[in-house]
């Protein structure tokens, strides 16, 4: 096996890279087991680092809880996230098939995405596997937007996801088992409470599906794609004195997906499918004193993902992650964290094997004052041993004058290439090799600034507008082989068109930009009826000034909950999604496209049976609206789901 240690540029090794830091930094979700439960909900930890009332951040982060999950029967983190202002999916077929996320525009691998402070994205591609992430016993997520990069590192220019488990309490364990269309079937079991000194919480998923057709069926595909997944999870925090506890957290994935293929659009493959399996963990000691909170963790994940097609290609990515977090309170305004972290980044294909190392410090300050002013500034320094040093900072203050507030966050970051992006190889890329070499971090800079609006106490109403610009934008393009007669010909080649180009990562001289509007209101209407509605307004567009593809401009989320006894409650969601396009790469030369317009309205009911038992159904598109969110590929039509949970 040959192991390639990178190193600052000199020769050749400048061909080598480290998806620069990424730290797992901050994610202090351990600190929240030092507020009060009955309190938590109020609390907001991704912003700073530090654990701060959601009223006294100047950033833009939404916080989805325990019970919204369960009230609106998300079970994978990805539709809770795409009902966020300012953040849409897409799949490449039904469930369990390969999706994407986007922070306000940016793709996944510019989100930082953690669970119990594990980062999770892939070391590898820097991407999250999004379609294993269910929500079972989660006590909230926390979704930051914006740049990020001075706070997470590396993969948080658009934002940063924050999943904590339930841990501790009151003990509470409960079963969940779901069944519905396309044979699926899901079983869930959850668990919190405490033991002796010992606070504890986990859950484990099953589930599979038949699916459907990842290519599009009105394409005339009709061989269904499915899935299955194990998941688990759990978090164990150990009181070994009144100032010191140690806390373990864990998780793995093991799954398997069917997918389909194609040269020019996707089309049924029996042989087509992925087996993905992660394991990751982090162990923290913390030390309380009465002014200060200190923080030793190791954290260390492994993925690996093989898929089988037009070629058999495994990849596996690991990550190890040793830090410090230290908040001091000087005064009864001003907080301050310290913070430095090691990251080692690994990307293992075929007999090659490449590592790179990033050292980070961070220090921020956090000021509030009872008259409705709060601020925080960071700094961040980055040491990659390939390209050096990089400094970033971020600045966020808001201010509320009773019923109107203000607030506002300016931040840049910079995203080291990915090691795939250096290294990666495939069939479909000249020469065997996608990666390239002479990349270079990308840099960015965005802001954000908000008006909020709170009439009466149950009424709020928030319009914010926002920008991020990324340079020196490294893309996906095309170059010539060296060999004419290279394998990647072929392999891009279909019956109509003869291919002369293959893949190949590139940096663009220009800059990418999204920007855009998020517009926000939770009302409370009455006692049993709330509503909360958000509408986001998006321009992505790439480095030559066209827009980018698979991200929506309009999108509106409208959600109404309604208990219509202590016993029955209702809902409805409802998404309508606008103007979209995408690759048609079956056209030469290949052009962007509209996608169509949809509409998807969910409906839903739950009935408490007893304290215990509960039984509840959801109707999934109960328009059945015909649409594509990657070209080529199918989406579930009408879809009817039951399900019942007992705790015990």
């Amino acid at each position: 096996m040959n192991t390639h240690r990178l190193t600052r540029p000199s020769s050749v090794l400048q061909n080598t890279v480290k998806n620069g830091l990424t730290t797992s930094l901050l994610s202090l979700g351990l600190m929240v087991s030092a507020v009060a439960e009955d309190s938590v909900s109020e609390i907001v930890v991704s912003a700073t680092g530090i654990p701060t009332p959601a009223a006294q951040i100047g950033a833009s982060v939404d916080v989805i809880t325990a019970a919204e999950l369960e009230a609106k029967q998300i079970t994978l983190l990805q539709d809770a996230l795409a009902s966020v202002a300012g953040v849409s999916a897409y799949q490449s077929g039904g469930p369990g098939s390969t999706s994407n996320v986007f922070l306000r525009g940016m793709t996944g691998k510019y989100s930082g995405v953690y669970i119990d402070g594990v980062q999770i994205n892939d070391p590898a591609s820097q991407q999250a596997a999004w379609a294993y992430l269910p929500t079972h016993g989660l006590e909230r997520v926390e979704v930051l937007r914006g740049t990020q990069g001075v706070l997470y590192g590396s993969e948080a220019i658009g934002g940063a996801i924050s999943m904590f488990t339930a841990v501790g309490g009151q003990q509470d364990h409960r079963v969940d088992v779901q069944s519905g269309s396309f044979g699926t079937h899901a079983l869930a079991l959850t668990g919190k409470g405490e033991v002796d000194g010992l606070a504890y919480g986990f859950a484990v998923r099953q589930s599979e599906s038949d699916g459907i057709s990842a290519a599009n069926e009105t394409n005339g595909n009709t061989e269904d794609d499915g899935y299955e997944s194990l998941t688990a999870r759990g978090r164990a925090v150990f009181e070994l004195s009144e100032n010191l506890s140690v806390d373990l957290a864990m998780r793995s994935v093991s799954s398997e997906v069917d997918t389909d293929g194609g040269f020019s659009t996707p089309a049924d493959d029996l042989d087509n499918y992925i087996d993905f399996d992660a394991i990751g963990g982090r162990l923290s000691v913390v030390y309380v004193t009465d002014n200060a909170r200190h923080e030793v963790a190791h954290g260390r994940s492994e993925d690996e993902s093989t898929s089988f097609g037009y070629s058999v290609m495994t990849t596996r990515g690991e990550r190890e992650v040793s830090s410090y977090r230290g908040i001091f309170a000087l005064s009864d305004a001003v907080q301050l964290l310290v913070g430095v972290e090691q990251e080692e980044e690994t990307y293992i294909t075929g007999s090659d094997t490449y590592e790179t190392q990033t050292d980070a410090t961070l220090l921020l300050m956090q000021f509030s004052d009872e008259n409705g002013f709060s601020s925080s500034f960071a700094v961040r320094q980055d040491d990659n041993d390939v390209f050096g040093e990089y400094d970033t900072y971020r600045v966020a203050l808001k201010k509320m004058y009773q019923s109107v507030g203000f607030r506002g966050s300016y931040g840049t970051g910079f995203r080291a290439p990915s090691l795939y992006e250096m290294f990666g190889t495939s069939v479909y890329c000249a020469d065997g090799v996608c990666g390239n070499g002479d990349l270079e971090p990308e840099e960015s800079r965005g802001y954000d600034v908000a008006v909020i609006f709170t009439p009466s106490d149950n009424l709020m109403v928030e319009l914010a507008r926002f920008d991020i610009t990324v340079s020196d934008f490294i893309k996906y393009g095309e170059v010539a082989p060296i060999d004419p007669n290279d394998a990647c010909i072929a392999a891009n080649s279909y019956p109509s068109f003869t291919a002369s180009k293959c893949g190949r990562y590139e940096q663009s001289d220009g800059d990418s930009q999204s920007s855009g509007y998020e517009l926000r209101l939770d009302y409370q209407a009455s006692a049993g009826l709330t509503v909360s509605a958000n509408y986001t307004k998006l321009d992505a567009e790439k480095e030559d000034g066209s827009r980018d593809i698979r991200r929506p401009e309009y999108t509106l989320n409208v959600n109404l909950d309604y208990a219509a006894s202590d016993a029955l409650h209702l809902g409805a969601q409802l998404r309508i999604v606008q103007n979209i396009t995408d690759t048609d790469f079956a056209a030469f030369p290949n052009v962007d496209v509209a996608l169509d317009d949809y509409t998807l309205l969910n409906l839903r009911a739950a009935y408490q049976l007893s304290d215990a038992g509960k039984i509840y159904a959801r109707l999934e598109n109960a328009l059945d609206d015909d649409y594509e969110m990657a070209l080529g590929y199918g989406t579930p039509g009408r879809a009817v789901y039951v399900g019942a949970a007992y705790s015990f």
